[in-house]
């Protein structure tokens, strides 16, 4: 807004412009402002305003303006539904239309600050002498006071127009308000004299003052852009929450209307539901809509400053040097208007109230009582801009240089509750800082976990070195010295959860341990095998056993026992209803058998010498073993099975008229 050009009014033009109407008469079809307002921009813009009859007028554009207004040199206007239906083709001034918003656009790129001039001061005689002041009119805490400077000063008063649009919901509601004059210097409120004064100088019932009739006196800059804004922002936000209130009131109605909608209409979702991942997705989906709504609804006001209208007014000033018993040093001064009856006032130069009692800030400079504390760590005052008003553990306030912020949980606290957390030494509020359950470190909450009640060693504090995440989950924390490693992943796996392999006896996480089929026992990975009956069934390995035939593997249920050679083999290689295995079944005969046999059967018989000292052989092999026959006559047979690679047998059956009978 400062950096705008001053528009200084036409000396030339001599009809003065309706004084504004008040904030409250705000009528829905034409807004009172808007008529002055288009005038005053008229004015300072050179646009030729004519009337064209009651409430019908025609602006004649300049070229610098004609690119607010689409181009066009000239336009019609009706300030009026009666000049409306006169002449349908004018444009209508009211809120919301395309016309006001041309018109914002115009003002606010080349007439966003008017300059009314100065006040004119009353006569030298109704001035108030002010050396007799030798105090402030308020008292100081904890200080003295001296008196440097008396004498005038020209101080910048002014109020902000803006556009004002408050949405809730479906309602919107848009008006142009007006602030109400302040001391641009000093963010005090003018007295009713001075608004008058002022309001007087806007409409031109009052002329400024000429610049002869000036008087020997500074001038006093405005605040900041930004302290200036927040200011007049505020008074409008005061002005308007009545309306707001309203507003959001009618908004919090129609959002629970809409909210037991949208719970019934979901509810009506879920009854036909029976998928838990269908019904986590539509749970989603309805808290979603629910924000929606609640922020849809929110009140929400948007402004738009439209023009700062700022005039002078002269004061007398009286300017204290103040020493707080820290030895912190401020200024202050109080002023007079030289206009109507007003009187002395003080105002803090943080929040621009009138003060009950002075401080002096650590950061020397004057507030007041209500926007100033007193440090809690070093005992000296301070105003709300430099240090925090409460602390997060005690509640007590802290100067600037006493106050931190937690990095932790990101609030904010005082020196004396400060502490280092172990993992990074960083600082910590002490809130946040606890002894780690396990190994006794000191950490902050963002650097630990808290385990839960049903771990081993119930719920602890745990710093990121002893946490560890119970089958590496992240919902599960437990501590270093409550779990196991599993022996197939090397994940950890706490003490309750735990289990371990029937066949090896090691710990296994629950992804690496199954249940077999037929026993329900816990076997991991490495010891799971299947029987080559049943390929989808799962076995420990100790259940199953390698069919010496075949190599297959075959549950108790899928073996038998060969009547001929005395093996468990596979049910699929045991010939019915012989009871003889398939290897047994296709001995033959031979004359050289291997040397190992040889031996096997030097070691069966106890003969010794040669093969041919046996009367026959028959000799078959399969995927494990040999099964040698020895005929040792009169019916008698021995039948032994070798290892291929062994010398001697591992299984011998004796077979004669009598019957069987299985040796080894």
């Amino acid at each position: 807004m400062t950096g705008r050009r001053k528009l200084q009014p036409k000396p030339k033009r001599k009809a003065p412009a309706p004084a504004p109407a008040a904030a409250s008469e705000v009528d829905p079809l034409a807004d009172a402002r808007i008529r002055p307002f288009v005038e005053r921009y008229c004015d300072l813009a050179g646009v030729k305003l004519l009337d064209k009859g009651a409430d019908l007028r025609e602006l004649k554009l300049p070229p610098a303006e004609r690119a607010h207004f689409q181009g066009r040199a000239s336009l019609r206007l009706a300030l009026s539904l009666d000049a409306l239906e006169r002449s349908p083709d004018a444009e209508i001034a009211v809120l919301g239309s395309p016309f006001l918003t041309h018109l914002i656009e115009a003002i606010r790129t080349r007439a966003g600050r008017l300059s009314l001039g100065l006040i004119p001061p009353p006569a030298p005689e109704d001035a108030q002498d002010v050396t007799a002041a030798t105090a402030p009119p308020v008292p100081l805490r904890d200080g003295t006071a001296r008196r440097t400077k008396t004498g005038l000063a020209a101080h910048p008063i002014g109020r902000l127009i803006a556009r004002v649009v408050l949405r809730a919901g479906a309602a919107v509601e848009e008006a142009v308000v007006e602030s109400d004059v302040f001391d641009l210097s000093t963010g005090t409120r003018a007295s009713d004299d001075v608004a008058g004064l002022f309001q007087n100088l806007e409409t031109r019932v009052l002329k400024p003052a000429a610049a002869d009739e000036m008087p020997d006196a500074g001038e006093v800059p405005p605040r900041k852009p930004e302290e200036m804004l927040r200011l007049l922002l505020g008074n409008l936000r005061e002005k308007n929450a009545e309306r707001v209130a309203v507003l959001q009131a009618a908004a919090e109605k129609q959002v629970a209307t809409e909210l037991d909608r949208l719970d019934r209409y979901f509810a009506s979702i879920l009854a036909d539901r029976s998928d838990s991942e269908a019904e986590g997705t539509i749970t989603a989906l309805h808290e979603r809509r629910r924000a929606e709504e609640v922020r849809r609804h929110q009140g929400k006001a948007i402004v738009h400053p439209l023009q700062l209208v700022e005039a002078r007014v002269l004061v007398q000033r009286a300017e204290w040097e103040l020493k707080s018993a820290h030895g912190r040093r401020a200024q202050l001064a109080a002023q007079r208007p030289l206009a109507g009856t007003a009187a002395w006032t003080v105002a803090c130069p943080h929040c621009g109230t009138p003060p009950t009692e002075l401080v002096v800030c650590k950061h020397e400079h004057c507030t007041c009582d209500a926007c100033s504390m007193r440090c809690s760590v070093c005992a000296e005052d301070f105003c709300a801009d430099h240090g925090i008003a409460t602390c997060r553990i005690d509640e007590q306030p802290a100067c600037e240089e006493h106050a931190r912020v937690c990095q932790s949980c990101r609030m904010a606290h005082c020196s004396t509750h400060e502490g280092v957390c172990a993992e990074g030494d960083h600082p910590a509020c002490s809130a946040c800082l606890e002894s780690c359950g396990s190994c006794g470190r000191v950490v902050c909450n963002r650097h630990a976990q808290q385990s839960r009640a049903d771990a081993p060693k119930g719920s602890r504090r745990l710093c990121t070195a002893c946490v560890r995440y119970c089958e590496g989950g992240t919902n599960e924390p437990v501590g270093v010295d409550e779990v196991t490693q599993c022996a197939s992943c090397s994940k950890s796996v706490c003490t309750v959860h735990q289990a371990a392999c029937v066949v090896d006896g090691q710990v296994h996480c629950s992804r690496h341990l199954h249940r077999t089929d037929a026993s329900r026992r816990l076997v991991c990975g490495e010891h799971r095998v299947s029987c080559a009956e049943e390929p989808a069934a799962i076995f420990a390995s100790d259940e199953v056993e390698a069919c010496p035939v075949c190599g297959e593997n075959a549950c108790a249920q899928h073996r038998g026992a060969c009547a001929y050679c005395g093996r468990q083999v596979c049910t699929t290689d045991l010939a019915q209803p012989s009871r003889r295995c398939l290897t047994c079944s296709q001995l033959a005969a031979t004359l050289e058998p291997p040397a190992e046999v040889v031996s096997a059967a030097r070691s069966v018989t106890g003969r010794s010498g040669a093969p041919r000292t046996f009367r026959a052989w028959r000799i078959a092999r399969d995927h494990t073993h040999y099964v040698v026959e020895v005929d040792l006559g009169l019916t008698r047979k021995t039948v032994f099975t070798l290892r291929h690679g062994d010398t001697v047998p591992d299984r011998i059956v004796r077979h004669s008229v009598l019957g069987s009978k299985q040796r080894r």
